[in-house]
């Protein structure tokens, strides 16, 4: 192989590495599982759901031995546009699909709760349709 076909290889082996997606994406139960045994100030410091791609509601709370995040999943719902066309004397109704103005969105959140012993999370369970 001279080093011009060599150079070539190189640069698409480079170029399909590079497009090439991640095979690997942390799921948000296997991203929690990290902070079980660790202390609330800890989880607080080092939690990072945005880096998931989940956005919070609000700040973290901590009431009655639990330690409690809410994320948001919003969502577009889409509507169908349907008209009626006129096919040879009869009103066939005709679906023109989808704009966003015949949608509506939804926030759908979901809890995380670190179950507490002492302000060390034991355990997690989560709330809410998003999960």
């Amino acid at each position: 192989m001279n080093n011009k076909n060599y150079a070539v290889l190189c640069f698409v082996f480079l170029l399909q590495a590079c497009t090439t997606p991640s095979q690997h994406k942390v799921s948000l139960s296997e991203y929690l599982q990290q902070f079980i045994g660790q202390s609330v100030q800890d989880i607080e410091q080092n939690i990072n759901l945005k880096s998931l791609g989940y956005q919070t509601l609000e700040r973290p709370r901590l009431l009655n031995n639990q330690l409690s995040y809410t994320i948001l999943r919003p969502m577009n719902i889409p509507t169908p546009m349907v008209t009626n066309v006129d096919i040879g004397g009869t009103a066939v109704p005709l679906q023109l699909g989808n704009s966003s103005a015949n949608s509506y969105d939804v926030n759908f959140n979901c809890k995380i709760i670190f179950n507490l012993n002492n302000q060390i999370a034991e355990s997690i369970h989560y709330e809410g349709k998003a999960c």
